[in-house]
């Protein structure tokens, strides 16, 4: 198997980052796999009428990305990698907590 080709990254510090803390919809259309984002913010006013009427607080769009399947799947991978990486952390903190007797 052929080892893949190392990239060189340029980065451009103009590039604005944005925050999302909510995935509004992912889909693909047969040539892209597009993800949309967004963030759940919480305003205090709007929460306590929200609250007595029972309406769910809006998650504001805040990104979409459309990306190649190839893309797609290079995400999921280092997504995935990335979790397992965070599990095993969650794990030995968890192991490292002494452990409570009554």
């Amino acid at each position: 198997m052929a080892e893949p080709q190392k990239l060189k990254i340029i980065d451009n510090p103009s590039v604005g980052e944005l925050y999302a803390n909510k995935l509004v919809a992912a889909s693909f259309d047969g040539g892209a796999v597009v993800i949309t984002l967004g963030t759940a913010r919480f305003v205090p006013e709007q929460s306590d009428k929200a609250s007595k009427e029972g309406t769910v607080q809006p998650v504001h769009v805040t990104a979409r990305l459309a990306i190649s399947p190839a893309g797609a799947v290079e995400l999921a991978n280092a997504l995935n990698a990335m979790l397992k990486t965070l599990s095993q952390m969650q794990q030995k903190a968890a192991a490292a907590q002494p452990t409570k007797t009554n």
